[in-house]
């Protein structure tokens, strides 16, 4: 698994740059949870009960790269389950979603607060 900006996709980098440089200077200091995935941590990930899909962004898309990254906001990290409910997630899901980005906040069955991937437009 990676936490690198460098793997993520050449169309969704930019967007992921400015999503973090809106978030500081919104206030928001977030951490890089993940970006690449290979199929065997996606896998595990699913096995885990921690992701839902075996077609995630996370995994390797046409330029070998990532259109998904997950980024939380440090100030919920030591928080009992990330305390979901804490004003930082929604802050940080309207920046993202002003950006283009589907926010994994909005999943209805499943709501994924850290996730953002590139919305193919």
């Amino acid at each position: 698994m990676s936490r690198s900006l460098d793997d993520l996709s050449s169309r969704f980098r930019p967007l992921v740059d400015e999503l973090l440089q809106q978030a500081a200077a919104a206030g928001i200091e977030v951490r890089i949870i993940d970006t690449l995935r290979t199929p065997a941590e996606q896998e595990a990930n699913v096995a885990k009960g921690v992701s839902w899909t075996l077609r995630s962004k996370h995994l390797p898309g046409p330029e070998g790269k990532a259109e998904a990254i997950d980024i939380a906001p440090i100030s919920v990290l030591g928080l009992k389950a990330w305390a979901p409910r804490h004003a930082d997630w929604q802050r940080l899901g309207l920046i993202g979603e002003n950006l283009g980005l589907r926010w994994g906040g909005r999943w209805i069955k499943t709501p994924d607060l850290a996730h953002f991937e590139y919305l193919e437009k």
